[in-house]
């Protein structure tokens, strides 16, 4: 078996240091110079590997092979979808359509099931029981893969998707991927959290809160992050050692409703065993800060 990763993720509410630098001791993280005031102000400088280049993973952007065998269809009904190759991010879901056709004028119900999805994923139809009468009917399945669910190791994750008829079954095959990538996202009005004292905060994202839920991932396959910002005024995210501060080139900060971009593309920082990471907006004067923290380990 696999070793897993245990990417775990907190929002904590930084106070009592100036914008650029790490939490006190209270919280938990250990403080350490600000390698971006000089005096108190940001000498816009990079630190903390602003200009190193990611190592990324592939398997982060890699889409599923189209699967061999397209399902099994039988005489009275078949099972077709929307989409064979269905690509979702932790934290995110996809909708496909499902259609079951009657063959030789067989009418009945049939249940629709699904099974082979990664740990931690789920599959939901609406309807659950499609009722057949000489013509085609649609179903919508749900796929939702939860940051706390496990990402897709290699190529694909063979998915069969059924309908059951007494003791008729028809099926779909499906390659799925969940991708070992992750959105960290700048909450909106990220001002007024910095200013509520709370030590942790859930506004970057549903595992992110004051009780933060272990992600997991195989050994080889580190978690890719990017930033979004959906606040409506620029910031810049400012890490530690472990996260790579964001540019403090002007015109280069993390625009409003935009992802953190690098080259034209959207940046990322890539997580294996070991790292440890707490970062917050960059930006502000000496205060409260609404911020985030997470460390990837080697699960037993």
């Amino acid at each position: 078996m696999r070793n897993a990763l245990s990417l775990v993720v907190g929002v904590v509410s930084l106070s009592l240091f100036a914008a650029c630098g790490d939490a006190s001791s209270s919280t938990g993280i250990q403080r350490r110079p600000n390698p971006n005031l000089a005096g108190g102000v940001d000498d816009g400088l990079p630190s903390d590997g602003e200009n190193t280049p990611d190592p990324g993973n592939p398997n982060a952007n890699t889409p599923p092979p189209a699967p061999t065998n397209p399902g099994t269809a039988a005489g009275e009904m078949a099972v077709t979808v929307s989409s064979a190759t269905p690509v979702v991010d932790l934290g995110e879901q996809v909708e496909i359509t499902v259609t079951v056709e009657p063959k030789a004028a067989f009418k009945g119900d049939a249940d629709l099931t699904i099974s082979g999805l990664p740990a931690g994923a789920t599959g939901t139809f609406t309807p659950a029981k499609v009722t057949l009468n000489t013509t085609p009917v649609t179903a919508k399945l749900l796929i939702k893969v939860p940051v706390t669910a496990a990402p897709t190791a290699g190529a694909a994750s063979p998915v069969v998707i059924s309908a059951k008829s007494g003791t008729i079954t028809a099926t779909a095959n499906v390659n799925f991927k969940a991708n070992p990538k992750l959105k960290l996202t700048i909450p909106l009005n990220i001002d007024a959290l910095r200013t509520t004292g709370t030590l942790f905060l859930d506004q970057w994202g549903p595992a992110f809160g004051a009780n933060p839920t272990a992600l997991q991932t195989q050994a080889t396959n580190g978690i890719v992050v990017t930033v979004y910002n959906a606040d409506s005024k620029a910031h810049i995210v400012h890490g530690n050692a472990g996260f790579a501060h964001g540019s403090t080139t002007a015109g280069q900060e993390i625009q409003p409703n935009a992802f953190e971009m690098t080259n034209g593309a959207p940046r990322t920082r890539t997580f294996l065993p070991g790292a440890s990471v707490n970062g917050y907006p960059h930006e502000g004067a000496a205060g409260a800060s609404a911020g985030f923290r997470f460390s990837v380990v080697a699960a037993p």
